[in-house]
Protein backbone atom coordinates (compact mmCIF):
# COMPACT_ATOMS: atom_id res chain seq x y z
CA UNK A 1 0.00 0.00 0.00
CA UNK A 2 1.31 3.55 -1.03
CA UNK A 3 2.03 6.29 1.79
CA UNK A 4 -0.92 8.51 0.28
CA UNK A 5 -3.62 5.54 0.24
CA UNK A 6 -2.48 5.09 3.76
CA UNK A 7 -2.91 8.67 4.71
CA UNK A 8 -5.84 9.15 2.96
CA UNK A 9 -7.76 5.89 4.50
CA UNK A 10 -6.54 7.15 7.74
CA UNK A 11 -8.32 10.53 7.30
CA UNK A 12 -11.59 9.30 6.31
CA UNK A 13 -11.70 7.59 9.52
CA UNK A 14 -10.79 10.38 11.62
CA UNK A 15 -11.93 13.23 9.40
CA UNK A 16 -15.49 11.83 8.54
CA UNK A 17 -16.98 11.08 11.89
CA UNK A 18 -15.82 14.93 13.31
CA UNK A 19 -17.51 16.39 10.68
CA UNK A 20 -20.57 14.99 12.02
CA UNK A 21 -19.96 15.76 15.23
CA UNK A 22 -19.19 19.21 14.05
CA UNK A 23 -22.32 19.04 11.92
CA UNK A 24 -24.94 17.67 15.21
CA UNK A 25 -23.23 20.47 17.41
CA UNK A 26 -23.61 23.34 14.97
CA UNK A 27 -27.08 21.91 14.61
CA UNK A 28 -27.88 21.64 18.52
CA UNK A 29 -25.87 25.02 19.20
CA UNK A 30 -28.80 26.71 16.47
CA UNK A 31 -31.58 25.37 18.08
CA UNK A 32 -30.76 26.59 21.19
CA UNK A 33 -29.42 30.35 20.30
CA UNK A 34 -32.47 31.02 18.07
CA UNK A 35 -35.13 30.75 20.42
CA UNK A 36 -33.47 32.67 22.58
CA UNK A 37 -32.89 35.37 20.55
CA UNK A 38 -36.13 35.35 19.42
CA UNK A 39 -37.19 35.40 23.11
CA UNK A 40 -35.09 38.36 23.95
CA UNK A 41 -37.71 40.95 23.34
CA UNK A 42 -41.08 38.93 24.41
CA UNK A 43 -43.12 36.43 22.82
CA UNK A 44 -43.04 38.75 19.61
CA UNK A 45 -43.11 37.34 15.76
CA UNK A 46 -41.45 38.28 12.90
CA UNK A 47 -43.89 40.29 9.97
CA UNK A 48 -42.20 39.26 6.66
CA UNK A 49 -40.93 41.48 4.76
CA UNK A 50 -43.63 42.23 1.67
CA UNK A 51 -46.44 42.69 4.61
CA UNK A 52 -44.24 45.02 6.65
CA UNK A 53 -44.02 46.85 3.35
CA UNK A 54 -47.69 46.93 2.50
CA UNK A 55 -48.30 47.98 6.36
CA UNK A 56 -46.25 51.32 5.50
CA UNK A 57 -47.64 51.54 2.35
CA UNK A 58 -51.53 51.17 3.31
CA UNK A 59 -50.83 53.62 6.28
CA UNK A 60 -51.47 51.22 9.10
CA UNK A 61 -47.83 51.50 9.98
CA UNK A 62 -45.34 54.54 10.11
CA UNK A 63 -42.81 54.48 7.24
CA UNK A 64 -39.19 52.66 8.28
CA UNK A 65 -37.70 55.59 6.40
CA UNK A 66 -39.24 57.57 8.85
CA UNK A 67 -38.36 55.86 11.47
CA UNK A 68 -34.51 55.90 10.26
CA UNK A 69 -34.84 59.58 10.47
CA UNK A 70 -35.87 60.33 13.71
CA UNK A 71 -33.31 57.59 14.90
CA UNK A 72 -30.33 59.88 12.52
CA UNK A 73 -31.43 62.88 14.29
CA UNK A 74 -31.67 61.68 17.89
CA UNK A 75 -28.43 59.70 17.80
CA UNK A 76 -26.54 60.52 14.27
CA UNK A 77 -24.85 57.75 13.33
CA UNK A 78 -26.45 54.83 10.68
CA UNK A 79 -28.40 52.02 10.49
CA UNK A 80 -27.56 48.67 10.69
CA UNK A 81 -30.62 46.79 10.84
CA UNK A 82 -33.58 46.11 11.42
CA UNK A 83 -37.17 44.49 10.65
CA UNK A 84 -40.79 44.47 12.12
CA UNK A 85 -42.27 42.03 14.37
CA UNK A 86 -45.77 41.49 15.69
CA UNK A 87 -46.79 41.38 19.06
CA UNK A 88 -49.01 39.20 20.76
CA UNK A 89 -51.61 41.89 21.31
CA UNK A 90 -51.92 42.40 17.35
CA UNK A 91 -49.34 45.96 17.55
CA UNK A 92 -46.40 46.36 15.44
CA UNK A 93 -43.05 47.40 16.57
CA UNK A 94 -39.77 47.58 14.85
CA UNK A 95 -36.37 46.38 16.10
CA UNK A 96 -33.18 48.68 15.03
CA UNK A 97 -29.93 47.88 15.24
CA UNK A 98 -28.09 51.29 14.99
CA UNK A 99 -24.61 52.51 15.31
CA UNK A 100 -24.84 55.61 16.48
CA UNK A 101 -21.81 58.69 15.53
CA UNK A 102 -20.16 58.14 18.78
CA UNK A 103 -19.67 54.35 17.58
CA UNK A 104 -21.96 53.03 20.41
CA UNK A 105 -24.20 50.15 18.83
CA UNK A 106 -28.09 50.90 19.95
CA UNK A 107 -30.71 48.36 19.83
CA UNK A 108 -33.70 50.23 19.64
CA UNK A 109 -37.32 49.42 19.89
CA UNK A 110 -39.81 51.85 17.99
CA UNK A 111 -43.79 51.11 18.23
CA UNK A 112 -44.75 50.49 14.47
CA UNK A 113 -47.90 52.68 14.66
CA UNK A 114 -46.96 55.87 16.49
CA UNK A 115 -43.25 56.47 15.56
CA UNK A 116 -42.55 56.36 18.83
CA UNK A 117 -39.17 55.19 20.63
CA UNK A 118 -40.19 52.57 23.44
CA UNK A 119 -36.84 51.08 24.90
CA UNK A 120 -32.94 51.36 23.61
CA UNK A 121 -30.21 49.17 24.86
CA UNK A 122 -26.24 49.79 24.94
CA UNK A 123 -25.11 52.83 24.48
Amino acid sequence: MHFVQMVFRASRIFVIPMMRIFSLSATILALVIVPAQAQAWGGDSLVPQNEARNAAQSGRTVPFAKISRQLREKFSGQLVDAAMYSQVDGGYHYKVTWMAGDGKRLLVKVDALSGKILHTRGG
